[in-house]
């Protein structure tokens, strides 16, 4: 045994538990307690107790979908990562999360995306929730992939609808049953049509809340009809969060409690402005602090998502490396305009005071 084991179990020679590996890294083994799986013992022999109870009623806020930071060499930077997670913190974002789509879910390895999640766990060091990002396309890979995030120290799962095939609105309830089942826990619905050529209909989404099978949904779906419908018969029971830029303000002002977004990895605290003021029912001065930003968010995605985020996030003073394969850099056009809109976005971010720094 560790010597690091023979610590932290001796420490607690008083409770009765069966420690039992979950999963292993190139620099952590996560070993879950029975009985409570919020907690963990890394090789290091400490107790990690970052598990936030992420529900409908918890879950509010703006949560970044950070990139997954690569070096030069394409390898995963994880030394870049904390610095991502402070800036976040610092500008008054509420959560992460990890390895979806703008994180390069598609292109990283199983470990690798495990990796990125207990990396950024520790760096939240229990200040904020992380979730992780679930893009498995079949059912055994979600539920594995899931509770090998769950171990690593997740606080909740962020579960794209199923895609390369065209399941029925039944297809989809039963999907999120067994997922939900086979994790142990309710997950956050992701719903994107124009990605998956799947639309979670509200009715649906209604029957998967009534299954507890979900606590949340990130809706990026540009019909507003739909989304006041779900509004309508889930906004009660579940977090909505808008995943679309140009509709956020909208789609707060009708009932959305956050947003889960990219471009927040470049100008979180202009984003959390926006926020506050949607929030505060003043949705025409919200629409007026997002025209401000409007142009460069057309850029940020103008080419395949995460290239010109990465690139911006490069311009606004943020490591974040390269893309990988199939995915592509941003064109240097793109690049320099760009440069050129953030000038004065990037001075005004500054300007701006996260809620925790105000007097």
């Amino acid at each position: 045994m560790e010597p690091a084991f023979k610590s932290a179990i001796a420490d607690r020679r008083s409770m009765i538990a069966v420690l039992t590996i979950t999963s292993v890294s190139e620099s952590w083994i996560f070993v879950r307690r029975e009985g409570d799986p919020s907690r963990s013992i890394t090789t290091q022999g400490r107790w990690e107790t970052s598990r936030m109870a992420l529900t409908s009623k918890t879950t509010r806020g703006l949560y970044t979908a950070t990139t997954s930071p690569f070096t030069a060499e394409g390898k995963l930077n994880k030394a870049a990562i904390a610095p991502q997670i402070e800036a976040q913190l610092a500008a008054g974002i509420s959560g992460i999360v990890v390895a979806g789509g703008t994180g390069e879910a598609s292109a990283l390895s199983f470990s690798e995306r495990v990796e990125v999640l207990a990396t950024t766990v520790e760096a939240a060091r229990g200040r904020m929730p992380v979730v992780a990002g679930v893009a498995s396309p079949g059912l055994p890979d979600a539920i594995g992939l899931g509770r090998a995030c769950l171990d690593a120290g997740a606080d909740g799962l962020m579960v794209i609808t199923p895609y390369g095939t065209h399941p029925t609105q039944n297809g989809i309830r039963d999907y999120y049953k067994a997922v939900a089942d086979g994790v142990g826990q309710p997950v956050m619905l992701y719903d994107i049509p124009y990605l998956t050529l799947v639309t979670t209909q509200p009715e649906t989404v209604r029957k998967i809340i009534d299954d507890g099978s979900i606590f949340a949904m990130k809706a990026s779906n540009p019909d507003q009809v739909l989304f006041t419908r779900l509004v309508e018969l889930a906004g009660a029971d579940i977090a909505l969060m808008s995943g679309d830029e140009d509709l956020f303000a909208v789609e707060v002002a009708l009932g959305a409690v956050g947003g889960v977004l990219a471009s927040t990895n470049v100008l979180p605290r202009t984003w959390v402005e926006i926020f506050e003021t949607a929030r505060s029912g003043n949705l025409v001065l919200a629409q007026q602090q997002f025209a401000r930003i409007r142009d460069f968010i057309v850029s940020a995605f103008a080419e395949p998502n995460p290239g010109p985020i990465k690139a911006a996030q490069a311009l606004a003073g943020f490591y974040a490396g390269p893309v990988r394969i199939p995915n592509r850099p941003a064109s240097a056009a793109l690049v320099e305009t760009m440069r050129m809109q953030l000038v004065d976005l990037l001075g005004h971010e500054k300007s701006l005071a996260a809620p925790h720094e105000r007097p």
